[in-house]
């Protein structure tokens, strides 16, 4: 008895000394490099304290091609592959280690390639990730697709965690774009109140949604939430309105320079990594929780859920406030990004969209939606200047891209039932199980 309490200790002191190493790897990850381009930079006279330590750093890592820094992270990355791959191989002395990696490793690898890709590709095109160039054009594509990673992480919460098909998400998007452009246009208010100003909207909006229409079931429920997002699609796009919301034409407004993607992309890149991050470690853990069982076993058999004793109609509600927050965050980078709003940003598109996403990467993964929306994203802006040549005759792809996603689409849900990383957790489940019972028949 004394024995397995020692050693329920022990776990309990690993498992809370490993939730801090992933952590400190990644700030190590970022500020090792950081350090060195502020040692060997050259800093602007003009400038003294913090800020002439950051324009120190960026002489170096500015730089057109490759830089120092671009060594540091490509070594920083292969120490840390390497680290992920040996660490079941240590022992008991290295165990909160090994118990980190195991977790979270693949996934904090995935945020550090993130982290590095503005650096490869300036690497590669031998251009600079501050000024215009083939680095600085590819940081807005990936920032488009953080934002709609986050949109589909939202999506998810709710169609593939919670069992809610939606086909009105799109209205809080729309809404978190509309309500923080319009405050600072015509209000004047400071980025951060209209900032949580627009989240608190999207909550509101998703608390009368799903308090009116999580009553109704099923396929009546989509449908009512369709007909809702339409509604507001058309009030932004109304002449009515149009000296507040510039009708179907939209509106531009003012952000700070620090907030301006075209005089601190970088930067913006990294505030939507972190956002993203955040996003997806939230939805991980409400799922890990006992909020998020009640939800899966809603999702799986509501009937019975109710019978246990649980308010479903609570429980979704809490899901859809949520996952329309988080939505309405992905619509106020969206704003802040364009520096405007315009209606289509209420269209059913925004709808659809993280819906093949999440069906493309696998509905109810926590890395499902976000596989999705790279490999959506990402494909249409390879293959939207594409042309093929066959004999005499030229066939642009970026015209066609409507016909080949449907073939991309219909190919993936043939092979991957359960979408990408949906089948390949099962498979990859049915291969371990397998090794195991192979290796009991040998015992």
């Amino acid at each position: 008895m004394e024995l397995s309490r020692a050693m329920s200790a022990v776990h309990h002191t690993d498992h809370k000394r490993s939730r801090w190493i992933n952590p400190v790897l990644l700030l190590l990850f970022v500020v090792i490099p950081y350090l060195f381009a502020v040692v060997t930079g050259t800093a602007d006279p003009e400038l003294s304290g913090l800020k002439a330590w950051h324009s120190a750093a960026e002489s170096v890592y500015c730089a057109k091609g490759v830089t120092t820094v671009s060594y540091i992270l490509l070594v920083e990355l292969i120490l840390v592959f390497v680290a992920i791959i040996i660490s079941p191989l240590l022992g008991e002395r290295f165990r909160a280690f090994t118990t980190a990696l195991k977790h979270n490793g693949w996934h904090m690898l995935a945020l550090m390639i993130l982290i590095t890709i503005p650096f490869f590709i300036a690497w590669k095109t031998e251009s600079s990730i501050c000024t215009r160039g083939k680095a600085f054009f590819w940081e807005s594509v990936f920032i488009d697709v953080f934002i709609l990673s986050i949109l589909a992480i939202s999506y998810n919460l709710l169609f593939g965690f919670s069992g809610v098909l939606s086909f009105g998400h799109a209205v809080f998007f729309g809404m978190g774009a509309y309500t923080v452009g319009l405050l600072m246009l015509h209000l004047a208010w400071p980025w951060w109140l209209a900032v949580i100003s627009a989240l608190i909207v999207g909550a509101l909006i998703a608390l009368f949604k799903g308090y009116v229409g999580l009553r109704i079931r099923g396929l009546y429920f989509a449908i009512f939430t369709l007909a809702f997002a339409e509604i507001f699609f058309m009030l932004a796009g109304n002449r009515i309105m149009v000296d507040i919301t510039g009708a179907e034409d939209g509106f531009t407004f003012p952000v700070p320079d620090w907030l301006n993607i075209t005089k601190n992309r970088l930067f913006y890149y990294y505030m939507v990594l972190l956002i993203l991050a955040i996003a997806f470690l939230l939805v991980r853990r409400l799922m890990n929780s006992p909020t998020g069982r009640v939800l899966i076993a809603m999702r799986d058999n509501e009937d019975r859920a109710q019978m246990i004793g649980y308010n479903t109609f609570r429980f979704q509600l809490i899901a859809l406030i949520i996952g329309g927050a988080l939505a309405s965050g992905a619509g106020v980078l969206r704003g802040l990004a364009l520096k405007g709003v315009s209606p289509n940003v209420l269209g059913i598109n925004f709808t659809m969209d993280p819906l093949l996403m999440t069906l493309m990467g696998g509905a109810a993964t926590f890395a499902g939606p976000v596989v999705g929306a790279f490999g959506l994203r990402l494909m249409e802006q390879l293959l939207r200047d594409t042309i093929i040549t066959v004999g005499q005759t030229e066939v642009n792809i970026g015209e066609q891209w409507s016909l080949i996603l449907g073939v991309v689409f219909i190919i993936i849900v043939l092979a991957f039932p359960q979408g990408i990383v949906g089948t390949w957790q099962t498979r990859g489940l049915n291969t371990r199980a397998g090794w195991r019972r192979l290796l009991k028949r040998g015992d």
